[in-house]
């Protein structure tokens, strides 16, 4: 019996830590790349707590549109990312962003997560 109870001791600390198991997003700051006229979806499949994002569009004259994601479901961040704009919002834990660029340009975009 004794026996039985450390097996099932150990496989629950076993679990417990499987389940625990998150990545610091790292860099911390960098860019991304929009493609002209196409997506890019970032930090997708990739367990993490939630985070607090800020985005930086340089682009003068263009912006794009910022989504979370979260078991496939788009959720909008509103107002969009304005050209020479910044937009901040929180990541939900497990969730992605998607940058979607509408322009005949590509777009650099800053991000810093805090």
């Amino acid at each position: 019996m004794k026996n039985v109870m450390q097996i099932i001791l150990v496989s629950v600390l076993i679990l417990f830590q499987l389940s625990c198991k998150t990545v610091n997003i790292s860099p911390k700051q960098g860019t991304i790349t929009v493609p002209a006229k196409g997506e890019i979806r970032i930090w997708e499949n990739l367990e993490h707590t939630s985070f607090s994002l800020h985005l930086e569009n340089k682009s003068s004259t263009n912006s794009c549109e910022a989504y979370t994601v979260k078991n496939n479901t788009e959720k909008w961040i509103s107002p969009s990312l304005l050209a020479n704009g910044t937009l901040d919002f929180t990541v939900p834990s497990n969730g992605a962003v998607l940058l979607k660029n509408f322009s005949n340009e590509s777009l650099t975009i800053n991000y810093i997560i805090d």
